[in-house]
C-alpha cells in the first residue's frame, strides 16, 4: 500500500514571513475564511505560552544545554503549537473565530442572545426572530397563563391588584411554569411563589433540595416547602401572605412597577433588574390577556 505525506505550505510554518501578507489578502476576499486563519493564529500562540511554560517550570538536567538548544527546542515548540492548532487545537479556536464575526458584524450578538433567551423559556420578542420559535413560546407561555388565570382572578380582588400582576409574579417564581416544585413522586405542589413551610404551617408540605449561599459559598441543603390542592389554594395562602408581610403591595391595581417595587423592598427579590423584568413580564400577560378577549 503506497502512502504520501501531507504537502506543507509556506502558510504552515511559524517562521514563515510570508504568512502575513497572505493573511491580508484572505481577509480582503474572504472575511469569515481570514477570522478561521486569525483564530488558529491566536490558538497557536496560547499553545506557545502554555509549553513554553511548561519547558520554563520543568528542571533541567542535560548538560549539553546551550542557547542553540534552547532556539531550536523553541522553533519546535513554535511549529508543534501551531500543528496542533491546525489540526482542531484545544477548542480555543472556535470560540475566538465567532468572537471575531461578532466584531465583524454585530448583528450577529443579537442573534446570539435571541437564541439563548428562547433556550431559557423566555417570552419570544414581538417582531423578529424565528416565526416557528415565536409562536412554540407564545404558545407554551399562553398556557400557562390559562392554566392560573382563573385562580388569579378569583384572589387579585382580596388584594385590589390587577389579575396580571398575580401572572407575572408566578411566572418569575416559575419559569412560566416550567420549573415547578414537585414532590417526590413527581406531583405538582401547586406552590407558584416558592414559600417556604414555616413552623406555623400546619398544610401539606414537600421537600426539595435547593443551592442556598452561606458567606458566599455554595451549600446544598433540603427545604421544606407549601404544597397545595390547587392553585386557588396556592394563590389564597399567597394573599394572606402579601397582607401580612408585604402590604405596600396590596392596592396596586394595574401598577406593575410600584407592586414590584412593594416586593422588592421587603425582600422578596434581590436581582437588581427585578423591577423592570417583572413590569416586562406583567405587560406581555396583558397583551395576552387582551388579545384572547378581542378573538
Amino acid at each position: 500500500m503506497i502512502t504520501t505525506k501531507p504537502v506543507l505550505t509556506g502558510q504552515d510554518f511559524a517562521t514563515d514571513t510570508r504568512g502575513v501578507e497572505s493573511l491580508r489578502q484572505t481577509i480582503k476576499s474572504s472575511p469569515k475564511a481570514a477570522a478561521h486563519a486569525v483564530a488558529q493564529q491566536f490558538e497557536s500562540m496560547l499553545m506557545q505560552q502554555l509549553v513554553k511554560s511548561m519547558r520554563d517550570a520543568s528542571p533541567h538536567y542535560d548538560e549539553l544545554q546551550s542557547s542553540a538548544t534552547d532556539l531550536y527546542r523553541g522553533m519546535y515548540d513554535q511549529q508543534m503549537s501551531l500543528m496542533l492548532a491546525k489540526k482542531g487545537g484545544v477548542g480555543l479556536a472556535g470560540a475566538i473565530e465567532r468572537q471575531l464575526e461578532v466584531m465583524q458584524n454585530p448583528a450577529l450578538l443579537k442573534t446570539v442572545q435571541r437564541h439563548k433567551s428562547l433556550q431559557q423559556g423566555e417570552l419570544a420578542p414581538v417582531t423578529g426572530g424565528s416565526a416557528a420559535a415565536n409562536s412554540a413560546a407564545s404558545t407554551a407561555n399562553g398556557g400557562f397563563v390559562d392554566n392560573v388565570l382563573a385562580a388569579a382572578k378569583t384572589v387579585a380582588p382580596t388584594l385590589g391588584v390587577a389579575p396580571q400582576l398575580l401572572l407575572a409574579h408566578a411566572a418569575l417564581e416559575t419559569g412560566w411554569g416550567r420549573k415547578p416544585i414537585r414532590d417526590a413522586a413527581g406531583g405538582d405542589s401547586h406552590n407558584l411563589f416558592g414559600i417556604k413551610a414555616g413552623k406555623d404551617w400546619q398544610g401539606k408540605t414537600v421537600d426539595v433540595t435547593t443551592t442556598e449561599y452561606v458567606d458566599g459559598v455554595a451549600q446544598k441543603r433540603v427545604e421544606t416547602f407549601r404544597a397545595y390542592d390547587s392553585y386557588t389554594d396556592a394563590l389564597a395562602d399567597y394573599a394572606g401572605l402579601l397582607k401580612r408581610r408585604f402590604a405596600d403591595a396590596v392596592g396596586k391595581g394595574e401598577d406593575a412597577l410600584g407592586f414590584a417595587r412593594a416586593l422588592q423592598a421587603k425582600g422578596y427579590a434581590t436581582d437588581p433588574q427585578y423591577v423592570d423584568k417583572f413590569a416586562s413580564v406583567a405587560r406581555r400577560i396583558s397583551r395576552q390577556l387582551a388579545g384572547s378577549t378581542s378573538s
